[in-house]
């Protein structure tokens, strides 16, 4: 049996973690003009959800839609930045292959917002 005590997560650790995660978003933010493009649909569709003063339930669609958006928006651009660095932005055929396939998530998901939308508003 360990007879050391483990320190408990301090509150202090938390919020860094979370400073962490906010400047990911903003290093986002900075190096993505896609990023850039769902942040100002993501404001227009709060906007008409607001103007149309939707239901709960078409709010968690469209909160559904938009997290994956920016969830699969986040996850390519750390693919991206993982293979630029991994092969010093040498072109690599396996590399493309796996920036591609992150990319073809992120419009797999952009389609599938965009029909959430369609369905929210006008159905």
């Amino acid at each position: 049996m360990n007879d050391k005590k483990v320190k408990p997560d301090t509150l202090q650790a938390r919020a860094r973690s979370f400073t962490f995660a906010i400047n990911g978003i903003w290093q986002l933010l900075r190096s993505e003009p896609n990023a850039r493009l769902h942040l100002a649909a993501t404001a227009g569709v709060i906007v008409a959800g607001v103007v149309q003063h939707l239901s709960a339930q078409r709010w968690v669609a469209l909160v559904f839609a938009i997290g994956l958006v920016w969830i699969t928006e986040a996850l390519n651009t750390s693919i991206e930045k993982l293979c630029d660095f991994s092969c010093d932005n040498r072109f690599h055929p396996a590399i493309k292959v796996i920036k591609d396939v992150a990319a073809a998530a992120v419009l797999i998901a952009a389609v599938v917002s965009v029909v959430v939308g369609y369905l929210v508003f006008f159905h």
